[in-house]
């Protein structure tokens, strides 16, 4: 869907690259279709199949994103059926539905301003200008259910605002004023913090931030009461805290690259919650969350810490805006929660569900109704509304149809060793019958991402299929510590990172679990470049090799990186890192070391190669370069550039049908679990 960029390309002309271009406002050029009529029956029929067919695996969520209204009488999601994506909004009480088509967009997230107002934050993948490569641009979108769901994108035409990619950012909601919050850029480039009716017309500033500002915090009265700003040029992160009129910095960090801490929410207590990895060397190196005085930044004390994995999330009550609980990730994601009543239906629901993992996703006002997510080991996702009062829990809709009842192959979590004896944890799903096994070893994006338990529609889906699936969090993996992560700094292709996805195909064939013959790796991002890496610098490993959406050419991607974003930059810093254990490349190894497109002649092993030409992370060039450094070697060599596909790939279903369906005939050819 093509984007309009009003007054942008006057000043991309001159030659502004996306740090600096912060004049004009991006729009959503064309408009969604029209209100249509949503028939939402018989999707969650249990299904008996054992091996239910390649779309159930393919299939968009038919519920996502579910949103309870404050009265918990309607319930907002988003819903792909037929080949088109919908925002849906079901009354709870009569059973009827109405949507829009969104089909053009991306959703993101869905909030309720009020009983009358829906809000989606939303994005769109376009080319801007002289910006390098494809940009995701985001907005709020209002909706405006007494109105024929009637819709606003909030900010089109503010003259408040200047050039914005991302205004998708919903801070802090008024429902007495029916006012959103939305962080951005004014015309001359200080990051504000605007107050905007949910019906479009009007917007008022809230708080002034400054060209540094990256982050905004609001008390519960809807006060701006702290601001986070970084300075790339300056290496400094500062807390600025208001008092009176006048913002004054309360704590400091100099002589940084990056941002060290971040400001999550107001307290109740006037003080604010700031999460951060210690860097005390006799202490714990995991992301925690700590309350900070904002009259001295000082530490007062300690929210959440865990002495081996990362806080991931915080929890915030929609309404109250307090935080409520935090997420982290152990074999599944858990929850801990700080407010009683919640926790008390977390124990209650998961005694109920048999030790199934539990998410509380929404809740009414009063908390008299809750939306939950319940998955396991070997079940797709399913959606449940809790009504407390009745102590009733009724289906709303599953993942996907054709896999709700389904039982699947268990995907367990196991640890194997590496070559210098650390355990490296990871996720195994075995096929029916016994091993040896033809086996798919699937490394995760990121690096610094990681798999959790649950439901995973690749593995599943290859496991379904009679191949073992191996899923290491190796070293690099995000959620267990500093340590864990930064092992990987510098060790792409050839060092740390890679050895711990050998030495994972090592533990299985010594296992019985694996045959030896018949291994192919296949990855997704930065599991792309992996299942490249393993297929030059480990050429008799594997059998062949899938990259999906993968880097190729290592400096040409941190030269992408660069274009992009600057020199001085955080991305490029934080790629400059990853790939050479250094954020100005000063004194790193040559990246063409670990460029799998630089050492193609080593690749003798069938290669797939599949991309979206919109990804907005990994360039669809990176492929093509790849394509091209394979085109006269003997290995074998086929590429498929997914249309309109993004990084995630989640634009449509039929583009994830394909996908599967080519891995699949791919792994057949190569390694054929019937053979």
């Amino acid at each position: 869907m093509a984007s309009l960029l009003n007054c942008a390309q006057s000043v991309l002309s001159k030659g502004w690259i996306l740090r600096r271009a912060r004049f004009g406002l991006p729009v959503f050029a064309q408009p969604l279709a029209a209100l249509v009529s949503l028939a939402l029956t018989a999707i969650i029929q249990p299904v008996q199949a054992q091996n239910p067919p390649l779309e159930a695996f393919a299939a968009l969520p038919r519920m996502s994103l579910p949103e309870l209204s404050p009265d918990g009488r309607r319930l907002a999601f988003v819903s792909w059926q037929d080949g088109v994506r919908y925002l849906a909004v079901r009354d709870l009480e009569t059973g009827t539905s109405t949507a829009v088509d969104i089909t053009s967009i991306n959703p993101r997230y869905i909030r309720w301003g009020s009983d009358r107002y829906l809000l989606l934050s939303a994005s769109e993948a376009n080319s801007v200008g002289r910006v390098r490569g494809t940009v995701d641009i985001s907005a709020v979108i209002s909706f405006d259910l007494d109105n024929d769901m009637e819709y606003s994108q909030l900010l089109r035409s503010s003259s408040r605002t200047g050039l914005n990619y991302f205004m998708g950012e919903m801070v802090y909601i008024d429902r007495e004023t029916e006012e959103v919050y939305i962080p951005a850029f004014d015309r001359i480039g200080n990051y504000d913090l605007l107050a905007v009716e949910m019906d479009g017309r009007g917007t008022r500033i809230v708080g002034n931030g400054g060209a540094n500002t990256r982050d905004w915090v609001v008390n519960a009265r809807g006060e701006p009461i702290a601001r986070v700003d970084f300075s790339t040029s300056r290496n400094r992160q500062r807390l600025m805290a208001r008092q009176g009129n006048r913002w004054e910095a309360v704590l400091t960090e100099e002589n940084i690259s990056q941002p060290v801490f971040t400001a999550q929410a107001a307290l109740p207590d006037g003080e604010i919650a700031v999460s951060f990895i210690p860097r005390d060397p006799d202490g714990v190196s995991t992301r925690s969350l700590y309350s900070m005085s904002l009259e001295n930044g000082e530490v007062t004390r300690t929210l959440f810490t865990h002495d081996r994995y990362d806080l991931d999330t915080i929890i915030r009550d929609p309404y109250s805006f307090e935080i409520v609980g935090i997420t982290y990730d152990d074999v599944f994601t858990q929850r801990v929660w700080f407010d009683q009543v919640l926790e008390t239906y977390q124990t209650e629901l998961e005694a109920a569900f048999g030790g199934a993992a539990v998410r509380l996703l929404s809740w009414s006002q009063d908390r008299q109704r809750v939306v939950i997510l319940v998955e396991s080991e070997r079940e797709a996702p399913t959606i449940y509304l809790f009504d407390v009062p009745a102590q009733h829990v009724g289906a709303l809709g599953a993942y996907s149809p054709g896999l709700f009842g389904a039982q699947l192959q268990p995907r367990v979590h196991i640890q194997y060793p590496a070559r210098d004896g650390v355990r490296i944890p990871a996720y195994l799903t075995l096929p029916e019958g016994a091993g040896p096994h033809p086996t798919v070893l699937l490394p995760h994006g990121g690096p610094r991402a990681r798999d959790t338990g649950g439901y995973d529609f690749m593995a599943h889906f290859f496991a379904s299929r009679g191949y073992a699936v191996m899923q290491p969090n190796f070293r690099g993996s995000d959620g267990y510590g500093a340590e864990w992560a930064e092992a990987a700094f510098g060790e792409w292709g050839r060092g740390v990172i890679q050895h711990d996805l050998t030495d994972a195909v090592a533990a299985l064939v010594t296992g019985g679990i694996s045959d030896p013959d018949r291994i192919c790796i296949v990855g997704w991002s930065y599991g792309g470049y992996a299942a490249l890496a393993g297929a030059a610098f480990t050429p008799d490993l594997y059998s062949c090799a899938v990259s999906i959406a993968g880097v190729a050419d290592v400096p040409g991607f941190i030269d992408y990186q660069r274009d992009r974003y600057g020199a001085d930059s955080v991305p490029h810093r934080n790629w400059s890192l990853q790939l050479s254990g250094d954020e100005r490349l000063r004194e790193g190894r040559d990246l063409r070391e670990i460029s799998p497109r630089h050492h193609a002649e080593n690749i003798q092993i069938p290669v797939l190669l599949l991309h979206g030409e919109n990804d907005s992370v990994v360039p669809d060039s990176q492929s093509q370069r790849m394509r091209r450094a394979l085109r006269n070697s003997d290995a074998g060599v086929r590429y498929i550039e997914l249309e309109d596909g993004g990084h995630s790939l989640l634009e449509d279903e039929a583009m994830r049908i394909r996908l599967l369906s080519e891995i699949e005939t791919f792994l057949d050819m190569h390694i054929g679990s019937s053979e």
